[in-house]
This record gives C-alpha cells, structure tokens and sequence, in this order.
C-alpha cells in the first residue's frame, strides 16, 4: 500500500469487533512509528497500551466518574474557543454524526450515550496511551503527536481501526492507578485501536475536509 492510500484510508473508526490486535503486530507498528522526526531527535514520547480487564476496569471506574459528574482536570488543557470557522465545521461534523445515527438535536439521553461509547473507547479491546515528562516545553507535544499520526496510518495499513479520544484523558488519576503512568508525566492522548467492525452503521461516517484553497497560501 501507498502512503497515500494509507493516508485515504484512515479515519475515525467507532466501533471494533473484540478480538485484541496481537502484541508482536503492535509492536512492529511502534517500531516503524519510532521513526517519527522530534526536536533534535529528542524523541520526547512515552507509550502505554492498555488492554485485557484492565481497561474494563479502568473504563468502568471512568464511567462511574462521568456519571456522578463534577470537574475534571486532564494534564492537557482542553479547547473552549474556536474561532468561528473552526467552530463552524466542529459543529456540522458533529451534526452529522448524529444524523446518521439517528439522535435528534433534544434527545439529551442518546447523546450521553454516545459520550459513554467515547468513554469506552468504542468498544476497542485496546488503547494505546502516550505520554511524556511533565517537565518538557509545549513544542514536546508537537512531537509526539508525529509519532501518534505515524501509529495512526501504520494500522490502517495493516486493516486496523483507530479514534483519537480527547475524553479518554479526561480523568488522568484513574488511567494512572490502572495503567501505571507515574505522576511526573502528563497524558496527552489515548488512541482506540483494533478490528474495525464492518456491520457497524457509524463506521460509514467519514468527515470532510474544507478546501486547501481555504488554508493554503502561496508567497512568491
């Protein structure tokens, strides 16, 4: 496969079948992923996968949070703005998300639905956490999300799934007492990954992308 085709095919996959992505294929996605460029050839990136009934377990911990509500403190600052544009294409996506799954603008209950699903990674047997040393500048982060893109288009090389989930570093506290991830490093994403479930109608979905001609600038 071309890296273009990879590039086309990936997409936000949410909904897995249960079977796990075996480790020795995991870990030759890390490895060719290890490649990714970083500052200096620092390569300021940590990875953690979760899996088995420890996820459930910290899944359902992250649920029992969600449920009772109240503040979270994820190590990453969330976005609250966008500027109009941005927040002009955030919401037609998550529009028609809902459409094709049904879930009419008021129906508040189907909606915290779907954020539990997010919660539960969708229902992938894996996640893949990375993570980095508190002590890095912000550019850090820039660089480890070269090599979480590098995973990302690896497995759809290979006829995996995957979902970027903000939500999943929502609670950082319990996915450190499960997954091990000491305090002195912050969380900055967890990615869903394993067999895409084919049957699954959300799988249809794939978002658009505005026109280069809109983010693109030539000088000279």
């Amino acid at each position: 496969m071309e890296l273009k085709e990879a590039i086309e095919r990936r997409k936000s996959v949410r909904a897995f079948r249960r079977e796990p992505v075996p480790r020795e294929v995991l870990g030759e996605i890390f490895h060719q992923a290890w490649r990714a460029p970083s500052w200096g050839n620092t390569q300021p990136w940590k990875i953690t996968v979760v899996g088995g009934e420890t996820l459930q377990s910290m899944i359902g911990e992250c649920v029992k949070k969600i449920l009772a509500g109240g503040g979270f403190q994820p190590d990453v600052e969330m976005p609250k703005d966008w500027p109009d544009d941005l927040g002009r294409r955030y919401k037609e996506n998550g529009k028609k998300l809902f459409d094709l799954l049904s879930i009419e603008r008021g129906d508040q209950e189907k909606r915290d639905l779907h954020r539990l699903n997010m919660i539960r990674f969708f229902g992938a047997p894996q996640a893949v956490y990375l993570h980095q040393e508190r002590t890095l500048s912000p550019y850090s982060i820039f660089d480890a999300g070269l090599l979480a893109q590098n995973i990302a288009l690896l497995a759809a090389e290979k006829g995996f799934g995957t979902c970027f989930l903000a939500v999943s570093i929502l609670i950082p506290e319990i996915v450190r007492k499960y997954a091990g991830i000491p305090e002195s490093d912050r969380i900055l994403i967890g990615l869903a990954i394993g067999y895409p479930d084919e049957n699954a109608p959300i799988n249809r979905f794939r978002s658009e992308r505005m026109s280069i001609e809109n983010g693109v600038r030539w000088v000279d």
